[in-house]
Parts: structure tokens; C-alpha cells; sequence
């Protein structure tokens, strides 16, 4: 009878911890797949930045190449003593180049050494160019938050195969017979469990909800 209780306890109790473990397994898989979503959420928006950081390059270049056609322009009018051409150059120059023009021409004026081109002055400035540089950040900033959450993911998968393991020692107490075995594979059981859930407890969580938010302020950027 004491024997046949004894059984019956550790049964129970492995039971009982098969259902925790299998619950804590599942769990890990469900974060898994949070953290994978958010992986491939980062490395679409990295992309789509990336993207668009290209083809603000193409805008570049082409406002470069007006930029500094309307620059050699002028020099040329000027050095000719077509006044008039040169005044309609300063006043078709594009607007984001015009104050660098202008401040070379003040300097130009000003007769001082080194005079410099426009385009290496503080005035000279490229909103695409900035723009571009806010892109190449944000995916840059996209890709370590995707690089972070394939670590998470890869952290709850190695923890699910850690419950799968406890759930094979606990699921073993019910196919052993003798009283020794058995109650081994309980306390091996139930160790692998006990660590795996510490272990687990200090894996950062994600929430749906909040990769959803990630998700729509990502696009909201755009």
C-alpha cells in the first residue's frame, strides 16, 4: 500500500509538472515568434530606409550637377562682363543654393585670398543630403533592433528545447517501474524545469501590442 501511494505521489507531482513545463514551453514559442516578427519588422523598415536613402542620393547628384552648372555659368558670365546674364543667373540659381552663392560673391568681392568655391562654404546646404543621413541612421538603427530581437528569438528557442528536455524526464516517471528510477527522473525532471524557468525569467518579454506600436510609429515616420 505504502509502495503503491509512494508511486502514486511522484505520478501526481509529475503531472502536475508536466503541465507547468508544457505550458512554459509553449509560452517560449510564443515569444519566439513575437521576437521573429519583430526581427523581420526591423529588417523591412532598414529596408525601406535604405531604399529611400537611395533614391535621395539620385536627387543629390542631380541638384549637385544644376548646382554647379549654374556656378561655372556664372563664373564664365562674369569673367566676360555679361552683367546681365550673370544677374540672371544669381536670380535662377536654385533657392537652396543661392545663399551660397551670394556669400561667395560677397566674398569674391571682398577680394580676399583662398577664395574658396561655394560649395565648401557653411552656407552651401543639401536638404536631401541631410535627409539622406537621417535615413542611413534609422536603418542602421532598424537593423541592431532586428539583430537584437533574432538573439531574443534565438534565446526563447533554446529555452523551449530546455522545457521539451523536462517534459521528456517527467513524461519517463510514468513508463519507469521501480521506485529508484523513478524518483530520479522526477528530481532530473524537475531540475531542468526549475533552472530553465530561472533562466527564462531573465529574457527580456515582447508584447503584441507593442510591436504593433513599433510598428505603425515606424511607418508614421515615413
Amino acid at each position: 500500500m505504502g509502495e503503491a501511494e509512494g508511486r502514486d505521489n511522484v505520478e501526481i507531482t509529475s503531472w502536475v509538472l508536466l503541465a507547468a513545463a508544457t505550458v512554459a514551453s509553449a509560452w517560449c514559442a510564443y515569444q519566439a515568434s513575437l521576437w521573429n516578427g519583430d526581427q523581420m519588422r526591423g529588417v523591412s523598415s532598414a529596408g525601406v530606409a535604405q531604399f529611400a536613402s537611395t533614391r535621395k542620393l539620385s536627387n543629390v547628384n542631380r541638384e549637385v550637377v544644376i548646382d554647379v552648372g549654374t556656378y561655372l555659368d556664372y563664373v564664365g558670365a562674369d569673367l566676360r562682363g555679361d552683367a546681365a546674364l550673370a544677374a540672371f543667373l544669381r536670380a535662377q540659381a536654385r533657392p537652396d543654393f543661392k545663399p551660397a552663392l551670394e556669400a561667395w560673391i560677397a566674398r569674391k568681392a571682398s577680394r580676399r585670398a583662398a577664395l574658396p568655391t561655394p560649395f565648401a562654404l557653411p552656407e552651401y546646404r543639401l536638404p536631401e543630403l541631410e535627409e539622406m543621413a537621417r535615413l542611413d541612421e534609422k536603418a542602421r538603427a532598424d537593423i541592431e533592433e532586428a539583430n537584437t530581437a533574432n538573439e531574443n528569438s534565438d534565446g526563447y528557442v533554446l529555452h523551449t528545447v530546455l522545457f521539451a528536455l523536462a517534459l521528456f524526464f517527467l513524461g519517463g516517471t510514468s513508463q519507469l517501474r521501480r521506485r529508484g528510477p523513478r524518483r530520479a527522473m522526477l528530481v532530473l525532471g524537475s531540475l531542468v524545469l526549475l533552472l530553465t524557468v530561472i533562466s527564462v525569467a531573465r529574457l527580456p518579454r515582447a508584447r503584441a501590442g507593442l510591436l504593433e506600436g513599433r510598428a505603425a510609429t515606424s511607418g508614421r515616420r515615413e
